[in-house]
């Protein structure tokens, strides 16, 4: 019989897949019975899969309410792009910007891998290659600590990607707008943005591979940060509105 563990992991797996491949949508309940039918499971497994999912900031949970499907906010995503770029920014510093051969040959493993999920249109996959990718770039740093605050940030890494997948949505023409930035350009998918990285990052220019990092990170932070906003005063105006007297 396989371990309480090995099941809330497997439910785990199963949810967080649903959610990144868009099957289930923002807003949308999850039904512990449903879901232990559905993985032929007890419902302890699957509590404890809701647990971790809500941690990650993919499910929220409400008294009375349960469990549904959900994004971060408009601050919480930009927080959380700030955080991480400023972190791989110190590490940056730290090494003056030149990257090791090894740091590269890795970068260039997950580059690949990266591609590969992007022609697969696999988000699971893109945001194990995005992981490890700005993990060699943290690294650089030699700071065991710096290290561990980027981690405990990693588990948001799906929502994240999400946000920013639904945020594209919501504004294409914010996120394809210019910018003072030369690095802030539109990109046609992961791959490409990363890949641009990459390129900045090997000629070891602490200044320009620091601009690159704010792009990638606080300039779509900020967008994020305007599209939902915008978002969420338009709805508010349509709830509000009252039709002229005739």
């Amino acid at each position: 019989m396989e371990s309480k563990v090995t099941l809330s992991k497997k439910v785990e797996i199963y949810l967080r897949n649903k959610i990144l491949n868009g099957e289930l949508l923002p807003n949308d309940k999850i039904v512990e019975l449903d879901v232990a039918g559905e993985m032929g499971v007890s419902r302890g497994p699957v509590r404890e899969a809701l647990k971790t999912l809500t941690f990650e900031g993919l499910v929220e949970y409400q008294t009375n309410k349960g469990c549904s499907v959900t994004t971060l906010s408009p601050k919480d995503a930009y927080e959380v792009f700030f955080m991480r770029g400023s972190l791989e920014k110190i590490a940056l510093e730290r090494c003056g910007g030149k990257c090791s051969d090894e740091a590269v040959l890795k970068m260039e493993i997950a580059l690949g891998q990266m591609k590969k999920a992007c022609e697969d249109d696999s988000l699971t996959a893109i945001i194990a290659a995005d992981e490890m990718f700005h993990r060699q770039i943290v690294d650089m740093g030699r700071m065991s600590r710096l290290t561990k605050m980027w981690q405990m940030l990693s588990p948001l890494n799906g929502a994240m990607f999400l946000t920013v997948k639904n945020s594209r949505k919501l504004g294409a023409d914010v996120f394809d707008a210019p910018s003072a930035n030369k690095y802030a350009v539109g990109h046609k998918n992961n791959y490409e943005a990363h890949k641009v990285i990459l390129e900045v990052l090997k000629k070891g220019d602490l200044k320009d591979s620091c601009l690159c990092l704010d792009a990638h990170y606080l300039i779509v932070g900020e967008k994020i940060y305007r599209v939902n906003l915008e978002d969420e005063a338009r709805k508010a105006s349509i709830c509000n509105y009252s039709a002229p007297p005739r």
